[in-house]
């Protein structure tokens, strides 16, 4: 049996792996994190944040699920990011033009999704589009489980509430 050695073989790169791993998430998590800041650049901002930072803890992934790990690292951003306008907001007041977060097609379901509170929008959005579990998300979002059954069973009243007719 002959044994072929191949001398131009590279191994792959620590950008490879990770370029590879998390490219297809990026477009997913821009529109996660669009919705939770109700701004579309801060969303794409926010999400290139993320990505900067995975990147640099790219040795630490475990591997099981860069798309929760890309979420987690990303919903956090958004989570201070609105802390921080909201601190800005209380000391300058309210910007009075208002920036579109979502397309128009449904505008009772943008303002509806717009008054919730932005971890119950992320719990709610997590469950029902990216199919996570409520297991999934607590640990995204760091909190309990419980406290995720809860905000998915109140932000489902109020968005049957807003978009029922009568």
């Amino acid at each position: 049996m002959e044994r072929t050695i191949t001398l131009n073989a590279q191994p792959r790169t620590r950008a490879e792996d990770f370029a590879d791993t998390v490219a297809p998430h990026y477009a997913g998590l821009v529109r996660r994190l669009t919705l939770v800041v109700a701004d579309r650049e801060a969303g794409r901002d926010l999400a290139q944040d993320a990505y900067l930072r995975a990147f640099q803890a790219w040795d630490r992934f475990d591997g099981r699920d860069a798309r929760a790990w890309l979420h987690t690292i990303g919903l956090r951003l958004a989570f201070n990011e609105r802390r921080r306008r909201g601190r800005f907001t209380a000391l300058f007041g309210r910007r009075t033009e208002q920036e579109p977060w979502v397309d128009p097609i449904d505008p009772v379901l943008g303002d509806a999704l717009q008054a919730l509170r932005p971890e119950h929008r992320a719990a709610l959005l997590l469950s029902a589009v990216d199919g996570y579990t409520q297991e999934e998300i607590a640990v995204m979002l760091g909190v309990p489980a419980g406290t995720v059954a809860s905000w998915l069973s109140r932000t489902k009243a109020h968005l049957r509430k807003a978009l029922t007719d009568d």
